[in-house]
């Protein structure tokens, strides 16, 4: 979308990796207000997508954020400030980088851990052509 700020979250699996899972839920537990100005998707190696993605970013190590298509946090789990203030350098406009500056001091949202989780779609772009034999 042109009116929102693209996220891609390059991971092994947001499920069975806990880093992968914790900058998922990096994304995920942003306040609302800077919810509604971005969007962002999970793209796991574990799938033909998700290696494209991960060819097609030059993504090197996982997981990776990479705003805008800039990989900017590799296999590094950003702090809140971080992450606000890399989103603002990469915003569409002046009045959305102003708004997303505004809310810096806000910190993220952790009281919602499976809220934010199932929101961030974690665990939704793995495998799914296996079965577990029983």
């Amino acid at each position: 979308m042109a009116d929102k700020l693209n996220i891609d979250v390059v991971t092994l699996d947001s499920v069975q990796c806990a880093a992968c899972g914790y900058m998922m839920e990096s994304i995920a537990a942003l306040p609302t207000d800077v919810q509604d100005m971005i969007e962002y998707t999970e793209w796991s190696i574990k799938n033909k997508d998700g290696i494209g993605k991960f060819m097609e970013l030059s993504v090197k190590v996982l997981p990776t954020i990479c705003i805008e298509r800039d990989c900017v946090f590799e296999s590094i789990i950003p702090q809140y400030e971080e992450l606000i203030d890399e989103m603002a350098k990469r915003a569409l406009s002046d009045d959305m980088r102003d708004r997303i500056q505004s809310l810096r001091d806000h910190g993220f949202d952790f009281d919602k851990i499976q809220e934010n989780l199932a929101r961030a779609g974690a665990g939704a772009h793995t495998r799914t052509d296996s079965e577990v034999k029983k």
